[in-house]
């Protein structure tokens, strides 16, 4: 089978997931990240990507930051006036938008769309150590619910750039929805999606019926953003330190700087353990800082703020009420407990699904939807307006004493259902049944030998062109 990708490139960092053998991941980078910073820079006269454009010496290069704002063609001043102020480089806004990268040793221009093929670039050399055998990397990508389909088409013209195959474009809700399967859900469920990434948050109603993912509603914000939760924890450390040595880091645009980027680190070590050293060197006037920040600390830092952050998840909330089932959590800045908390203590009965980690959520999706995609080649993704075929009436699977409805009336084609299947453990052989009805007689039976199987396995059913296939995992 060939291995499915699917990336989320967002204002501050980009994953890469995989889908092989039924089993999807996120593919770690050569510094061992599974997430890339979106950041590019030129040092001296060679580009640098990532992790190296992020860290090091900052005043010796020339930095774009957030460039996926300018990659929207609906893109507006505030877009403009924060990446320029985000970044190290100029931005000449006249006939078009153009980076002016300057350093020590050359000038370059560049622009945003450029910015994103060297980003792509270096995930495709990612994906491309990841196999064996020479050909195509084919990926699905995601996209903001609320860009246009030309500022679709500019992500897909990068990516292309870069050397991948790019099946589809979907966007960032539903890529969180397929990362959990949620489409296999056999009633009709509204589902809450909240993504907060570095600078921008939005949340989504998904709807989700026959398999079919529809928004309901959504909200974006783009002044929303895990920095501002950064920058609060910088501030907290210039205070400590000024209180120490009656020196101002604030008063230095280098100083703080190296703080952003430590306190960045910190706040990351901080979704995952209780406490998280932090030590800069030559911090001001060659004065070194070492300090330790609780987890408990950081929460009282940020909580202030927490009720602005729950804010678009609460207007959604007194629309759809009681009727949201599930949240995902997604984007790299929910990963901070107190915020996950926050959301969920909004839907108490609400299930919350963050067992993958936030920021590789919408990537696991993508990769998903790209191994539906190879799955079934015949498949035209290429017209906006495409006819679909429904069933006309419920399908029953019986097996052993049980019954199950498998497919209702007006599921789509190409719809898969899986299910746990419990047996007795000294059962050799297991007949499956297709019925219209439960009382009516078979139209389609299959047998499988599951002797060698841990139990309870995994029963696949798949819709495709009105014919259904069993598997069992």
């Amino acid at each position: 089978m060939a291995v499915a990708y699917g990336i989320h490139l967002g204002n501050s960092s980009g994953s890469l997931g995989a889908l092989a053998n039924g089993t999807s991941s996120v593919l770690a980078n050569d510094a061992g990240d599974r997430v890339t910073p979106a950041i590019v820079a030129l040092h001296g006269s060679e580009w640098e990507v990532g992790l190296p454009a992020k860290s090091g010496q900052a005043s010796s290069k020339s930095i774009i930051k957030h460039n996926k704002r300018l990659m929207n063609c609906d893109w507006n001043d505030e877009d403009l006036n924060f990446v320029e102020k985000s970044s190290s480089c100029r931005i000449q806004n006249e006939e078009k938008l153009v980076y002016e990268f300057e350093t020590s040793e050359t000038k370059i221009y560049s622009s945003p769309d450029s910015i994103a093929t060297k980003i792509y670039a270096k995930l495709f050399t990612i994906a491309s150590h990841s196999v064996k055998d020479e050909g195509d990397l084919k990926l699905v990508l995601a996209a903001p619910l609320h860009w246009s389909h030309s500022s679709r088409e500019r992500l897909v013209k990068c990516a292309e750039l870069a050397g991948f195959e790019v099946l589809q474009v979907i966007s960032e809700p539903a890529a969180a929805c397929l990362a959990y399967n949620i489409e296999e859900s056999i009633n009709d469920i509204n589902v809450l999606v909240y993504r907060l990434g570095g600078s921008t948050c939005d949340a989504s109603i998904i709807k989700i019926s026959n398999g079919f993912i529809s928004i309901e509603k959504n909200i974006y914000r783009s002044d929303l953003g895990g920095q501002w939760l950064t920058k609060d924890l910088a501030d907290f450390i210039a205070q400590e330190f000024k209180q120490r040595w009656k020196l101002d880091p604030q008063e230095s645009r280098r100083a703080m700087a190296k703080l952003l980027h430590h306190a960045d680190n910190c706040k990351h070590v901080l979704s995952t353990l209780n406490s998280a050293h932090v030590f800069i060197e030559s911090l001001v006037d060659g004065v070194d800082w070492s300090q330790n920040v609780s987890r408990a600390r950081f929460e009282n830092i940020i909580s202030s703020k927490i009720s602005s952050y729950i804010e678009p998840a609460q207007k959604l909330i007194e629309t759809y009420g009681e009727s949201i089932s599930k949240i995902v959590l997604c984007g790299g800045s929910m990963k901070i407990p107190k915020l996950q908390s926050a959301i969920a203590n909004l839907l108490p009965n609400a299930e919350i699904l963050s067992g993958i980690n936030p920021d590789e959520v919408i990537a696991v999706g993508c990769a998903k939807q790209a191994g539906m995609i190879l799955d079934f080649p015949n498949l035209s993704l290429t017209d906006v307006n495409t006819e679909v075929e429904f069933l006309g009436q419920d399908i029953y699977l019986k097996y052993l004493d049980q019954t199950v409805k498998l497919f209702k009336e007006g599921t789509p084609l190409y719809t898969q259902f899986t299910c746990d299947i419990e047996t007795p453990k000294d059962l050799k052989n297991i007949s499956f049944s297709l019925h219209t009805l439960p009382e009516e007689d078979e139209f389609a039976k299959e047998e499988f030998n599951i002797e060698h199987l841990n139990k309870p396995f995994k029963l696949k059913a798949v819709l495709h062109d009105s014919n259904f296939m069993l598997q069992i995992e």
